[in-house]
């Protein structure tokens, strides 16, 4: 007697829609992209989009892989950092516009130029100041 996962897998037979990705599948789609990212030869993956379309996938893949498999995570992690440090290379030594750099930098890798310094986005108190002085105007 088959078990359930033989009847399932049966089933799927000849179903284009079916899962194809296996554990073992998406760490060897991982691998790929971590040394893909971090070819020092070919450093042009400024964009985790760019080291999926180099692999024939899309940005998407990426995202469904480590919401089916959550330990691949920390591998995605450093897909995304070797991104980053290609763009910053990059941008820093003009091979790709400063502007453009920047852009991905704040929009994909969270970087920004503006700090709040002052209330760290709390509510602002204020102190009410009462003097026991009698000032010269009265």
């Amino acid at each position: 007697m088959a078990s359930k996962n033989e009847k399932i897998s049966k089933s799927m037979e000849g179903n284009s829609n079916a899962e194809k990705w296996t554990l073992e599948e998406a760490i060897l789609f991982f691998d790929k992209a971590i040394e893909n990212a971090s070819d020092k030869e070919r450093d042009d993956n400024d964009f985790i989009g760019e080291v999926a379309q180099s692999l024939g996938y899309t940005i998407w893949t990426f995202d469904y892989l480590t919401n089916k498999f959550p330990e691949l995570k920390k591998k995605y992690e450093e897909v995304k950092r070797n991104c980053e440090a290609n763009c910053f290379a990059n941008g820093k030594k003009q091979k790709i516009a400063p502007s453009m750099a920047i852009m991905n930098l704040k929009s994909n890798h969270g970087w920004t130029d503006r700090v709040d310094n002052t209330s760290k986005d709390e509510k602002i108190q204020t102190t009410p100041v009462i003097s026991f002085f009698k000032s010269d105007d009265e």
